[in-house]
């Protein structure tokens, strides 16, 4: 599609009425212009019909948070309350957004709507994640704000010690922001939310939506507690095992808890449970059928992004209607990729290389 006819494609879903003549004077062009393009469009099949209805491909659609990562990691164990030597990088992440990034790399349509600021990170960020494909145009750039940040420390085994965040500005996507684009959100094929957003609008989201169509990345104990009282509202859950505990209310010594924990959500409503057990891998059940994927001994960079990158996998495995099983070993080849390097989202990420590595690891 070129640049001319994605504007043009934008006016009509702005406006589905409008006149070629007016798509012409908004873009300083001739009519006759605008009517062999909007020919073209038929002709690819892009419009359908003479009444503009546009033909979207099906697409998975993250409703969350954006920030600035600023990861330090140490060379040497870590020291509290002391200045440990180490390296210091700045990248661009966020659960929601770093889940439709990979989304999209594994070649879904994916579109993100986000809170950014107008400060510096905020405009950065914007043109990496256009830059990226991703279809952010109806998220909100907020004048006079401050972009989302979170600060996360390494220990030498590139393992997380502990994160500070600040996603105040998460809380500007409200219900009623939502409701002026609810075709962009009722449209979508799957819908990832993650708990950064505020309670009325996790609970907006899971109450419009009929369909089993939502899938849950919970991020801590104390967001998870956002949705405790509706969590079987949503099809797909990922806690990690404190957070399954704290919104199940039983507490996990061994396996048969974990199935204990599972049956209380699938109880509730929720039809397909993932729980991160961190090094011990992943348990995944269904009314069907419920396992462990254990992790394979790996060398790993940095382990952040890699539950975000696991998110995206099942989110994939969901639109291919991937059994819960293969959706697991499908997330957690996405989780171990991006778990190979510094960055929160790997430029590996693709269904080639997670394919590729499912089958090295024997996953």
């Amino acid at each position: 599609m070129t640049q001319r006819e994605k504007q043009i494609i934008n006016l009509i879903k702005e406006n589905p009425l409008i006149t070629q003549e007016e798509i012409a004077e908004t873009l300083n062009c001739a009519r006759t212009s605008i009517a062999v393009h909007i020919s073209n469009l038929m002709k690819k099949g892009v419009i359908l019909g003479k009444k503009y209805i546009i033909n979207e491909d099906p697409y998975i659609l993250t409703i969350g948070g954006t920030n600035v990562d600023i990861q330090g990691k140490s060379y040497n164990s870590i020291v509290r309350y002391d200045s440990n030597p180490g390296s210091v990088t700045i990248s661009f992440g966020g659960v929601g957004k770093n889940i439709a990034e990979n989304i999209g790399k594994l070649g879904i349509t994916s579109k993100l709507i986000t809170a950014l600021g107008d400060d510096i990170y905020g405009k950065d960020i914007k043109d990496y994640l256009q830059n990226q494909n991703l279809d952010i145009s109806d998220s909100l750039f907020l004048k006079n704000q401050q972009t989302s940040m979170y600060v996360s420390i390494l220990n030498d085994d590139n393992e997380m010690e502990m994160a500070v965040s600040s996603t105040d500005i998460c809380k500007s996507i409200t219900p009623e922001f939502l409701d002026t684009i609810r075709k962009k959100v009722t449209n979508a094929k799957l819908i990832v939310l993650d708990t950064n957003l505020e309670e009325e609008t996790l609970r907006y989201v899971a109450f419009l939506r009929r369909k089993p169509n939502l899938i849950l990345d919970t991020v801590s104990t104390k967001k998870a507690l956002k949705v405790k009282d509706f969590i079987g509202r949503f099809h797909i859950i990922k806690p990690n095992r404190l957070e399954a505990e704290v919104l199940s209310d039983i507490t996990i010594y061994g396996n048969d808890d974990l199935i204990r924990v599972g049956e209380h959500f699938l109880n509730k409503g929720v039809k397909k449970i993932f729980i991160s057990l961190g090094p011990k891998g992943i348990f995944y059940m269904t009314e069907e059928k419920n396992g462990i994927i254990k992790i394979p001994r790996i060398n790993t960079v940095s382990t952040t992004g890699a539950g975000d990158a696991f998110v995206a996998g099942i989110s994939y495995g969901e639109y291919h209607d991937y059994d819960v099983e293969r959706a697991s070993k499908f997330g957690l080849g996405a989780a171990l990729l991006t778990s190979l390097n510094e960055k929160t989202v790997s430029e590996h990420i693709n269904v080639k290389n997670v394919e590729n590595i499912i089958e090295e690891m024997e996953l």
